[in-house]
């Protein structure tokens, strides 16, 4: 399932970029991480490699509660930001059934009329018969959810830069 997402924030390129970059916020950002931590963090000429490793306790559908056990909402991400394109390149890799999902997306920021827009394709695929768009949906679901309380940290930051 893709997903496309923008959000626009008037504010500096520079300033939204460094908070988005900040990985130490995903905790109190997002109420169903439980614990996020970099684990790799390199930078290469124009591009910064990082790897963060995450724990959720997300809400858990009824009906798979069966199969998908809180403990397995565990993931690593792989991402690569780029300063030349101020974009952010990601992938996903599920500590469980990850021979049976595919998460990717990619971020781009850009200037627009003197404001900062972020973009976001995302795509999620579980391939299960039957449950695999049900899993599919809620992930997008709670992706832009968090992305809204993404929007609003952000503009509660810059506020606080302006000060």
């Amino acid at each position: 399932m893709k997903y496309f997402v923008e959000d626009v924030f008037d504010a500096p390129l520079k300033d939204v970029i460094e908070i988005c970059l900040d990985r130490s916020r995903d905790t109190k950002v997002y109420p169903n991480v439980t614990k996020s931590e970099v684990k790799k963090r390199e930078t290469r000429g124009s591009k910064m490699y990082v790897t963060v490793e995450t724990l959720a306790n997300g809400d858990i559908p009824p009906k798979l509660r069966k199969l998908v056990h809180p403990h397995m909402l565990t993931w690593t991400e792989e991402g690569i930001f780029d300063y030349d394109k101020n974009t952010y390149d990601y992938k996903v890799r599920t500590h469980f059934f990850s021979n049976l999902t595919s998460i990717k997306g990619h971020f781009d920021y850009s200037e627009r009329d003197g404001k900062t827009v972020r973009k976001l394709e995302g795509e999620i695929k579980v391939n299960l018969p039957l449950l695999g768009q049900i899993v599919e949906a809620k992930v997008v679901e709670v992706q832009k959810a968090n992305l809204r309380l993404d929007v609003k940290n952000i503009l509660e930051e810059l506020k606080t830069r302006k000060k």
